[in-house]
């Protein structure tokens, strides 16, 4: 079976963000993505485009991340752990970074720049942060 044909399977064919089912595509996690199913997640357009724009983020979108915080896919919990600190500023952020279970996937292969170094990271609006 093909990565692709993995992803879509674990996923269900709807992003594992927002659970939308149109205009999917693969998305490759920084820092270091290899392609393989373990640093890839499948996301919709809106998400996609949000995620690698930060002038297009609209908060009320990423409220789903109450839901995909809950995900098994490490690679998922990134995407939504890296969200919510960008979103920080957003009131109702707080309780779920309070409650996102982190353990394996926060390693130093996940976390290319700590809270106290990202205004030094070059590649924020990629979501390395």
């Amino acid at each position: 079976m093909s990565i692709d044909k993995a992803i879509q399977e674990r996923a269900g064919s709807q992003c594992e963000i927002c659970t939308a089912n149109d205009k999917l595509s693969i998305f490759e996690v920084p820092p270091h993505p290899k392609g393989t199913i373990d640093d890839s997640i499948l996301i919709c357009e809106t998400c996609k485009d949000q995620i690698e724009n930060p002038d297009h983020v609209d908060a009320n979108h990423w409220r789903c991340l109450n839901d995909s915080m809950w995900s098994e896919v490490d690679a998922v919990k990134v995407v939504v752990w890296r969200m919510l600190n960008r979103l920080k500023s957003e009131g109702w952020t707080q309780d779920l970074l309070d409650m996102i279970y982190l353990e394996r996937c926060y390693s130093p292969k996940w976390r290319h720049c700590s809270a106290n170094k990202r205004s030094k990271c070059k590649r924020r609006s990629k979501l390395y942060c």
